[in-house]
């Protein structure tokens, strides 16, 4: 970062822009850095501008003047990616010529050329000054990058996960992946490479080939369901995070279950989340209620009604839309956790959820149908009336709940109707877990 701020000041001093010549092994990090710097020292470079490779040499001056906004404070990173070798002697240095000629009076340009030949960059320097002299790629324009040494590769990884919320969990792998991916690259960008395909190997390539569902978990119950929830599952993504499941509840039988597995990445259920791309979403009562009014049974209909709760079209859309389960299906995403509870549900919505969650055991299916009709309703992508409802999944007593088309993809959804005395992070994670070791043992992802 310290060379591209000498290229920047070296630019303003001469009052020209300038070449500079990346140069390293493939993959240690040359393109990366030229973005870094971009990136990390925002208030002094714009965003970075690629010259596509498909623009011929002779050509990219030109491309530059037309595709490169009017000069700014900031200087601008211009990226010639892509061009490791030319024969083109004639076109080379045409290049050369109206390169030096353009940025003559573009003080604010650094046109960044990455190579990882050493003998080509010194052709390219030697032609360069022969035609703009040191000006046009002064001495600080030749900068050599390694990339950080091997033993700061496992570091480099660590921060990436740290930035994607992910652990070598999520993946099923362990320390020795790691290690071995380590000593058998030559740079960093090999060794995440080796990273990225054992990763494509372990998670999309089962998920292909065992033709692995994603499950959705919908949890409904009262306000504070929202809140109880967050401590499950990652902003945004709405994926479950497994340490936290059986954090909250150790001592379950799904809890003792899976943390006998977790000892084996292939078994752990952080890695089985990942398999299934598992989320949570929730509902809280006037969703529920006003689905149920919209699309349920008669006879809950007028139970719902004794409790002072009529129906209202534009009520049930409203509470669906507010809902995390609405945001998922639409791919909002919940950017914002917070476990305090938001606004004030009405003592005759709270009494005609009581009904709904009380008759949850018996009346599963009706209940489950009524909320994804509304859902239907609100995004038309979400196909659940040709969707299937307590679908069989090939085995005795194992069942999924509903299995809907959502674009092009079928997705299983699990819900689970709390009351307020069970709404809990445990109680959620005792279910949650449950369910996720059917379906690992059903795919054959666990031992039984």
């Amino acid at each position: 970062m310290k060379k591209f701020e000498i290229l920047r000041r070296t630019a303003e001093i001469q009052s020209g822009g300038l070449l500079a010549f990346l140069s390293g092994l493939s993959g240690c990090g040359k393109t990366t850095s030229v973005w870094s710097a971009s990136i990390n020292m925002a208030d002094r470079f714009e965003r970075v501008v690629s010259v596509p490779a498909t623009v011929p040499l002779r050509e990219v001056a030109q491309w530059m003047g037309e595709n490169i906004s009017q000069p700014t404070e900031k200087s601008i990173l211009v990226l010639m990616d892509g061009r490791e070798a030319s024969d083109d002697t004639v076109g080379l240095r045409q290049f050369m010529a109206s390169l030096n000629q353009f940025l003559r009076s573009r003080s604010d340009i650094i046109v960044c050329w990455p190579t990882t030949n050493d003998d080509w960059k010194g052709e390219l320097i030697q032609l360069a000054r022969s035609v703009g002299g040191s000006s046009l790629t002064p001495a600080s324009a030749d900068i050599s990058i390694s990339g950080p040494p091997k033993e700061q590769w496992s570091d480099v990884l660590e921060r990436l996960f740290i930035q994607l919320d992910q652990r070598l969990e999520d993946l099923g792998m362990g320390g020795e992946t790691i290690a071995s991916s380590i000593a058998s690259s030559n740079s960093v960008g090999e060794f995440l490479a080796a990273i990225r395909d054992a990763i494509a190997e372990r998670v999309d390539h089962v998920q292909v080939t065992r033709d692995l569902p994603e499950i959705l978990f919908v949890v409904t119950s009262t306000s504070p369901v929202v809140g109880e929830a967050n401590r499950l599952r990652r902003a945004g993504t709405m994926i479950l995070k497994a340490e936290e499941l059986v954090g909250y509840s150790p001592r379950s039988e799904a809890g003792k279950w899976w943390q006998e597995r977790n000892s084996d990445p292939s078994h752990h259920l952080a890695y089985v989340i990942s398999l299934f791309r598992a989320k949570l979403v929730t509902m809280t009562p006037s969703s529920v209620v006003y689905s149920i009014l919209e699309y349920g049974p008669g006879d809950m209909r007028e139970v719902i009604r004794e409790k002072g709760v009529n129906k209202s079209p534009a009520n049930a859309d409203t509470t669906f839309k507010s809902t995390d389960f609405y945001k998922y299906i639409t791919g909002a995403g919940v950017n914002e956790l917070t476990s305090t509870t938001k606004g004030k549900t009405s003592d005759s919505i709270l009494g005609a959820f009581d009904v709904i969650q009380g008759s949850s055991a018996r009346r599963h299916k009706a209940i489950n149908q009524a909320i994804c009709a509304l859902a239907e309703k609100n995004v038309p992508e979400f196909k659940a009336s040709l969707g299937g409802f307590e679908v069989n999944l090939g085995e005795q007593d194992i069942y999924a709940d509903a299995v809907i088309s959502i674009g092009f993809d079928d997705i299983h959804l699990e819900f689970h109707h709390l009351s307020d005395a069970h709404c809990r992070a445990a109680s959620i994670s005792a279910y949650i877990m449950k369910k996720l070791r059917a379906y690992s043992n059903h795919y054959n992802i666990t031992p039984r």
